[in-house]
């Protein structure tokens, strides 16, 4: 395996997985990220991520936890690095995951689970754009070519 660092950026529908699903796929690939390199974030991902976690319908999967939707909001924010969006793009047929697209520029993979709109993309001006089964493939098998 390659040993220079790799760059992330983890789309929202994947970190809401991981808060969800501690033992997840999801929770893993975040973890791998992590451990990997480095996780990029903006204000405006932090912020969907903040308003999609904070949705009424996802209080059940926290009610018996000890580890709280602030408690991963907490560590996922100390985590990640904030880089400034410097680029537009609207290249996205979904407008709201342009905001993913334009931080991928300062990043090797985008880790998603959006199937409809972000993962056709791939790659994405020469960005990696992985879904969880393919960012894990990709970690086992040493950081093969994407």
């Amino acid at each position: 395996m390659s040993s220079e660092p790799k760059k992330f950026v983890i789309d929202t529908n994947v970190l809401v997985s991981a808060a969800l699903f501690p033992q997840s796929l999801a929770a893993q690939a975040l973890s791998a990220a992590f451990a990997l390199g480095t996780v990029y974030r903006s204000r405006e991902t932090l912020d969907e991520l903040r308003t999609v976690l904070g949705r009424p319908k996802f209080d059940r999967y926290f009610v018996d936890s000890t580890f709280t939707r602030a408690a991963f909001l907490a560590l996922y924010e100390q985590h990640a690095v904030e880089a400034p969006i410097t680029q537009v793009s609207t290249d996205c047929v979904d407008p709201g995951d342009n905001m993913f697209l334009a931080l991928s520029v300062e990043a090797d993979v985008l880790i998603s689970g959006d199937k409809a709109h972000v993962l056709p993309m791939h790659p994405y001006r020469g960005i990696a754009i992985l879904s969880l089964g393919e960012f894990r493939d990709w970690v086992l098998q040493g950081w093969g070519a994407t």
